[in-house]
């Protein structure tokens, strides 16, 4: 019999099992909610493209706002997609080394990489956005490019939105890690 292989995107991906508390699933739902946008945007990126090309070569116009729209809809569904990759536990890792060790040792790993390198990663980085946020709103930065968009501000805001939740999501995967370690 032919050996079936698991048709995602992720197969052979050497999942952690974590069970999930109420804290846990309220961070999940939460980022998910927000993730929802995230989805969204990328639709709302396809469009803004699409209409960008038709403008520009069939119309011979073309417009600094929709471009600037197209990399801001690329960061935010990007930069959301980070926190919503940790919650479905689809984040990166060197599957090659974990895929062969056992449950317990990959959660401790899981564990160390959140608490050590993500959380601290993500509140330094938050923490230090806020100034630049702030600078921009206080200036009412614009694009400098005639015809782009104004409240720059907003974009820059995203940094520091994406990061806390990328705090959050690294916080639920700890809750769910340490529930799994508990339970071994």
């Amino acid at each position: 019999m032919p050996h079936l292989v698991e048709d995602t995107p992720t197969a052979g991906h050497p999942h952690l099992e974590a069970p999930a508390s109420p804290f846990s699933r309220l961070l999940d739902g939460l980022i998910r909610v927000i993730a929802v946008t995230a989805h969204i945007s990328w639709l709302v990126l396809i469009v803004v493209i699409i209409t960008n090309v038709i403008r520009r070569y069939l119309l011979s116009d073309s417009s600094v706002a929709l471009e600037e729209w197209q990399w801001h809809l690329y960061a935010y569904g990007f930069m959301v997609g980070i926190a919503y990759c940790l919650v479905e536990d689809q984040h990166v890792r060197v599957d090659v080394l974990a895929e062969k060790w056992p449950a317990h040792r990959r959660a401790w790993i899981e564990l160390l990489a959140m608490v050590i390198l993500v959380m601290p990663f993500a509140f330094v980085i938050a923490g230090e956005s806020i100034p630049f946020v702030e600078f921009s709103h206080k200036l009412s930065e614009v694009s400098r490019s005639p015809g782009g968009l104004t409240h720059r501000w907003l974009i820059k805001a995203l940094i520091p939105f994406a990061m806390v939740l990328i705090f959050l999501a690294a916080l639920s995967r700890v809750a769910k890690v340490i529930a799994l370690i508990r339970n071994r």
